[in-house]
């Protein structure tokens, strides 16, 4: 079920633990807690926080090989629809995706906006035009968390697992696949991830640091390899202090923060419409103060929040009794 050798490998949901952090490491966090609390913070500077490396360049062919040993009897001896779950910035879906290409799998196409907002599943799929295997990389391109935005997901997933669209592979992040269960109350079958990130891993993605750093950073990364990478590159490549949320973050930023991991980002309209009790004007200036303060990103159209500060926006949330994912 698992490849070892390589420090990848492939469990199912239910076996995944966060690293424990060393009690050093404890101690740390729990000041920096405290400091964020009394307001004891350094300013960010600007978009300088960004410039972090990209997981998505990294060798992916170690875990290729454990994906490919986890999955050598599917979908011959087992024909069914499997979830692989991604943690924001884990690198999971680009893994998956390289993972079909070597495999001759097509990558369907999410649903345009006319097919999502009016429900047109049976659309949808004729255009896809396959037949056998196939990768569903991103299932957070199916939904928009609107009144008329989840239906198609919903429809979706109960035709997935009922097989009328053969095998496949679904590539869920993590914050939607919690979202499903809470608010569609259907527990997705057949759930898998990649184990958390061991010292070892760390080694092999290129950090050098002792066994008891590697540790430390596993477990604050909540074993997530791209965090683990981000926090690295942050504190000891560049040298800069790592993105604090405004002190005065509360819960439009709380708002902004969910739903961007919910979908994996999303542009500024699509933004006003998740989020209707926010005007315009609102929205764009809070956009402008988080990506100032080093939390969020613009890549291309859409907003993302920053690696480096995921792990303070996960804490802040969870600060705030938001619904958080099991990563």
């Amino acid at each position: 079920m698992a490849s070892e050798d390589n420090g990848w490998q492939l469990i199912t949901l239910s076996e995944f633990a966060c690293p424990a952090p060393p009690a050093s490491s404890r101690l740390r966090q729990g000041l920096r807690r405290l400091g964020r609390v009394l307001g004891w913070r350094q300013e960010a500077d600007g978009g300088e926080h960004t410039e972090v490396p990209d997981f998505e360049g990294f060798d992916r062919d170690p875990a290729l090989e454990a994906l490919s040993a986890f999955c050598q009897d599917w979908p011959q001896a087992r024909p069914e629809v499997r979830f692989l779950l991604d943690p924001p910035f884990s690198g999971s879906a680009a893994i998956a995706r390289d993972w079909a290409e070597r495999r001759g799998w097509p990558v369907l196409q999410p649903p345009d906006e006319a097919e999502l907002l009016a429900q047109r599943v049976d659309d949808w799929w004729a255009r896809q035009g396959v037949h056998g295997p196939w990768l569903l990389d991103d299932l957070a391109r199916y939904f928009l968390r609107t009144p008329n935005g989840m239906v198609f997901l919903r429809a979706l997933l109960v035709r997935l697992l009922q097989g009328e669209f053969g095998s496949g592979l679904v590539v869920c992040n993590s914050w939607l696949c919690r979202f499903v269960a809470q608010g569609f109350e259907l527990v997705l079958p057949h759930c898998y991830c990649f184990a958390p990130a061991t010292p070892a891993l760390l080694q092999a993605l290129g950090i050098r640091a002792k066994a008891r750093r590697l540790e430390a950073l596993a477990a604050e990364a909540r074993g997530n390899p791209g965090v683990a990478l981000a926090l690295w590159a942050t504190d000891h490549q560049q040298q800069i202090p790592r993105p604090e949320l405004p002190a005065e973050a509360g819960d439009v930023a709380a708002f902004v923060f969910y739903a961007l991991l919910l979908h994996n980002g999303l542009t500024p309209l699509q933004l006003l419409r998740v989020l209707p009790m926010l005007a315009p004007e609102q929205l764009a200036a809070w956009l402008q103060r988080l990506e100032y303060c080093g939390q969020l990103v613009l890549r291309g159209k859409r907003w993302q929040l920053s690696p480096v500060a995921y792990p303070q926006v996960r804490d802040f949330l969870a600060g705030r009794d938001h619904c958080l994912d099991d990563f």
